[in-house]
C-alpha cells in the first residue's frame, strides 16, 4: 500500500488545526503520516501540536519553522522531510478544513487509475451547499481562479482533467517534486498551487478532478 504524507500548516489557527487533524486521523485509508508544520506562531500553537504527537506519535509528526514562511515555504518543509522519508505521496490540506473519511481512498485510488501527478476532489464551503473548488482555471489575462466557486454543490462537475489543483486538499506524486522541483516560495501565499500545476503539465504530467 503507498505510504503518504499529509502536510497541514499552522500559523496561529491552532483550534482549527486540531480539528483539521481529528478528521484526518479518520480516514479509511490508513497508511499515512500527518506532518503538522507550525509555521512560526507565536500563541502557544507548538504546545498543542507538541501535545498532538504524544497522543498521535504513530500517525503524526511536528515540524517547528522558527518564522513564518507562508504557504509556500511552510509546505515545503514538510514535503523535504515526506522525501528524506520515502513517501510515495503527499497530500496538502488547508488547517481549516475538514475531510470526508473517503477523501485520502479517493484520492489514492484516483491518482493510480489515471496515473496522474495530482489528485484534486470536491471542496466545499463550511455548509455543505455550495462550492469552493472543483480544480482551478487559468484565464488568458494570466489571473487563476477556482471551478464553480459558489455553485450549489448538486451541480458539482463529474470528473476529469483539471488545469490546476487547489493547494488547500489535493495530492501529489512524490517523484513529481523531484521532477520538477518544489513549490515556489517567492509566492509566499496564493498562487502557488497555480504555478506547480502549470509547471507539472508543462513537464507532460496530469492532473485529475474527482
Amino acid at each position: 500500500m503507498n505510504r503518504v504524507a499529509i502536510v497541514v500548516l499552522n500559523f496561529k489557527g491552532i483550534e482549527d488545526t486540531l480539528i483539521c487533524v481529528e478528521s484526518l486521523l479518520e480516514q479509511t485509508y490508513n497508511n499515512f503520516k500527518i506532518i503538522v508544520i507550525e509555521n512560526g506562531s507565536d500563541d502557544g500553537s507548538a504546545a498543542e501540536i507538541k501535545k498532538l504527537e504524544q497522543q498521535h506519535g504513530d500517525k503524526l509528526i511536528g515540524i517547528y519553522n522558527s518564522d513564518n514562511r507562508g504557504f509556500a515555504g511552510g509546505v515545503n518543509t514538510g514535503i523535504n522531510w515526506a522525501l528524506e522519508n520515502n513517501f510515495d505521496y503527499i497530500a496538502l490540506f488547508n488547517n481549516d478544513a475538514v475531510a470526508d473519511k473517503l477523501w485520502l481512498e479517493t484520492l489514492v485510488n484516483t491518482a493510480i487509475e489515471k496515473q496522474s501527478a495530482i489528485t484534486t476532489g470536491l471542496l466545499l464551503h463550511e455548509h455543505g451547499d455550495t462550492i469552493d473548488s472543483t480544480g482551478d482555471w487559468y484565464s488568458t489575462w494570466g489571473l487563476p481562479f477556482p471551478r464553480n466557486r459558489g455553485d450549489i454543490t448538486s451541480k458539482a462537475p463529474k470528473a476529469g482533467y483539471v488545469f490546476s489543483a487547489s493547494g488547500g486538499a489535493s495530492l501529489y506524486k512524490a517523484s513529481l517534486f523531484k521532477d520538477i522541483g518544489m513549490f515556489d516560495d517567492s509566492f509566499f501565499a496564493y498562487y502557488e498551487d497555480t504555478d506547480i500545476s502549470f509547471r507539472t503539465l508543462l513537464a507532460g504530467h496530469k492532473i485529475y478532478y474527482n
